[in-house]
């Protein structure tokens, strides 16, 4: 408890210092007990330009598509004299009429900038700009129901070459073939040649199926060429490919060659000291049917001295279990040459709504014979390690923590944004742009998220994040 109460001083006093340094947000009184974090539509300031370098981060709340693009274009465009920047990433909320949004996009850019991107949760996108909050629903909801939300990072460059590549799962025999042919497609579309290899790739591949699109990555980039991405948000998913082509069931990727500094991270927030662990005895697609030969959730309910048991003592709850399991999440660990471990993250939650059946659902595919370790987990915490994502991708690409990036990109997991209370939601861009020193970046909440152990090759997990930096050479 008092570890929890440091941690919540902590981040209060940590928000009180921003907020008198950061411009971005304008603060709307609510009544005297809250306040709310407005993401600020025209910051005043000077485009970023490093290195022969102009980014631009733009938003949009609008229901129309395509005014939602052409304003969140406008935004990132502001001041820049290229109106046609090489390079785009788009997330839009889940929901979202997609098609109509690339369709526009590359309309606006005359089809000559490379996009990558796809749908972030139905809750909301962001960027250094704001949290773009669309929606207060997630899981399950009609399509087109509620509120949308819209992010742009648009990227000129003499300094860094941009190649996109994209795949309908569909129309391959497998999803490796498929992610093999989009990663080759993305090489050529930068100009390379297979052999040379991108500082960094970026994935947004489709939903359970994301181990194999990493798999055919590797086939062609081997394992220690970092993969960064997340899996779209839903309920409903899309990913962005060529030619106006948007997939429910495919890949979107785009490969990074620069000789600019690039540092990346791949983490969760969760405490792995607890001693509980288990191996995996019987499992059925991606849940877990058995851990050392009992079923899944009653080993889960022991683990946690029975507050699943607690909670249910009327009727099943179902979404306070889901809820209570997100915060205490299991994990398999990875040992790297160098003998550092790492831990990947799985989000658990009980296969059948009424508890009866006792298999526990993940979104990764763990397989018989591996063990399975319990980890905890606050939301303040969660908070927390987002706040240093940067930090923490500029440590890992041996820049100085000091210095601004050229931009960023996140990918958030979506079961930790449903942890923290709405009302500090908005909270995380100041976080961000504290720790990435004001430099632009964007955010999709992803529903899974992929990135790499260094000497050990890229993974997919879930309830984690991954965040990507890029520097001027002579910040390194």
């Amino acid at each position: 408890m008092k570890s929890k109460r440091f941690i919540k001083i902590t981040l209060s006093l940590l928000i009180l210092l921003m907020a008198f340094g950061l411009a971005l947000f304008p603060l709307s009184q609510g009544n005297a007990e809250e306040f709310k974090l407005v993401p600020k539509k025209r910051a005043g300031i000077s485009p970023e330009a490093v290195a022969g370098t102009q980014v631009g981060t733009g938003w949009s709340t609008k229901e129309n598509p395509e005014e939602a693009v052409r304003e969140a274009v406008e935004m990132a465009l502001e001041g820049k004299q290229d109106r046609i920047p090489d390079f785009a990433i788009l997330f839009a909320s889940s929901g979202s009429d997609m098609a109509s949004i690339l369709a526009t996009a590359n309309k606006l850019f005359q089809n000559k900038t490379k996009i990558y991107g796809g749908t972030s949760d139905s809750r909301a996108v962001m960027t250094n700009k704001g949290f773009a909050k669309a929606t207060d629903r997630a899981y399950e909801y009609a399509k087109m129901e509620g509120k949308r939300s819209l992010a742009i990072m648009t990227v000129t460059s003499k300094d860094i070459v941009f190649g996109v590549g994209s795949a309908n799962f569909s129309d391959y025999p497998s999803v490796q073939e498929a992610s093999k042919t989009a990663i080759l497609n993305a090489i050529k579309s930068a100009g390379k040649s297979p052999n040379e290899l991108p500082q960094a790739i970026l994935i947004t591949p489709g939903r359970s199926m994301e181990e194999e699109a990493v798999e055919g990555v590797e086939k062609v980039v081997g394992k220690h060429t970092p993969i960064l991405g997340g899996t779209p948000g839903g309920p409903t998913f899309a990913v962005f490919g060529e030619n106006n082509k948007v997939y429910e069931k495919g890949v979107s990727l785009s490969v990074i060659y620069t000789k600019l500094s690039v540092g990346s991270t791949f983490e969760g927030g969760f405490d792995v000291k607890d001693p509980n662990s288990g191996i995996v005895t019987k499992v059925d697609g991606q849940a877990i049917v058995e851990i050392d030969h009992k079923p899944a959730l009653d080993v889960y309910d022991e683990w946690l001295g029975g507050e699943i048991t607690k909670l249910c003592r009327e009727v099943p709850r179902f979404d306070l279990v889901r809820a209570l399991l997100t915060l205490h999440p299991i994990y398999r660990k990875y040992t790297g040459p160098d003998g550092k471990v790492y831990s990947l993250f799985s989000h658990p939650w009980p296969k059948d709504k009424t508890l009866v059946e006792r298999a526990v659902s993940t979104s990764t595919k763990i397989k018989v014979g591996e063990r399975i370790y319990l980890s905890h987990g606050t939301w303040e915490t969660l908070m927390n390690r987002i706040g240093n994502l940067p930090k923490h991708a500029k440590i890992n690409g041996k820049m100085d923590i000091q210095k601004k990036p050229i931009f960023g990109i996140g990918y958030i997991c979506a079961g930790v944004l449903g942890t923290i209370p709405e009302a500090e939601r908005g909270k995380m861009p100041l976080l961000l742009n504290y720790a990435n020193n004001d430099a632009p970046f964007i955010g999709t909440f992803t529903w899974g998220e992929q990135g790499h152990f260094p000497g050990i090759g890229n993974k997919h997990g879930n309830l984690l994040t991954s965040f990507i930096v890029v520097t001027d050479k002579g910040q390194k």
